[in-house]
Parts: C-alpha cells; structure tokens; sequence
C-alpha cells in the first residue's frame, strides 16, 4: 500500500535509514565513471528503478525508487525503504536542469522535504550521485545499482 506506515516503522525509519545511509561504500576505483548529460539522465531513469541497501545484520536496510514522467523535464518517483522490522514508502518529485543535474525532493522528511541537485555518472548498471546544492539527504554521495523497469512493484 502506498503511503502505508507500519507501528514498527513509526519509531525507526528515520533512525534506520539515516545509519544505513552513511555506510554506503565509495564507488568501486575500477569504475569508468562518466557524466551524464542532461538527455541521458532523463532517458536512464524514465520508467526504471534505483536500488541500493546498507547497514549491517540488524540495522540492514533496502531502498528502491522508480521514475515516472510527468513532462520532458522531469516527473514523480515513488521510493520505499524497508529493514526487517517494516518499511516506509514516500512520494516525490524529479526534474533534470540544462546544466544536467538531477534534482529532487521527496514529499516526506526524506532529504529534509527540500529540493537537492546531484551531478550523475554512471558505469554499465551502476549510477553515482554526488550533491551539488540543496539537500543532500544523508550522504554528500549516492550509489545506485540500475534495474530495468519496476521489480520492486513501487
């Protein structure tokens, strides 16, 4: 169910996914990390998933977010974070800039609610995000492993 809070989740998300967050691990140094332009980040997003999981044994959590379009800018994603003791689901907004960042902000308190802007590089499946201005969230750097479609049913 979007939107859906379980009890559990009232009392750990934010705790969960903020100490998983800063154990995301420096890309791989044999990653070919290019920039990505403006027109690629649309096209590598639209209609596909970024996933990514962290923190250890009993503080291991997942992350999935899918991108809609809403225009030839940008659209809405839908994001969902779960660990063993629940999950919690978030709706946002996306836009990539001519200067090619990609920005968003999520409708929670993910990222604080505000807008942040990320240069974005990618290697085959994997997908860098390095803030720029805004909100950075958790981590001044994202790692993203790219999945094709909505495995996750977001």
């Amino acid at each position: 169910m979007r939107g859906s809070v379980t009890a559990a989740s009232l009392a750990l998300p934010a705790a969960l996914f903020v100490a998983g967050c800063g154990s995301t691990p420096e890309p791989d140094a044999r990653l070919s990390l290019r920039p990505l332009t403006s027109a690629e980040i649309r096209q590598t997003l639209l209609g596909h998933t970024l996933y990514r999981r962290g923190g250890e044994w009993w503080r291991a959590w997942e992350y999935a977010g899918l991108h809609r379009a809403a225009n030839s800018q940008g659209g809405t994603m839908t994001g969902r974070v779960w660990w063993s003791g629940g999950q919690e689901i978030a709706e946002g907004e996306w836009q990539v800039t001519e200067e090619a960042l990609y920005c968003r902000a999520w409708g929670n308190h993910w990222g604080g609610g505000k807008r942040g802007c990320f240069r974005a590089s990618r290697d085959g499946d994997t997908l860098v995000f390095d803030h720029v201005s805004g909100a950075s969230g958790d981590a001044p750097r994202y790692n993203y492993r790219l999945l094709p479609g909505n495995p996750h049913g977001l």
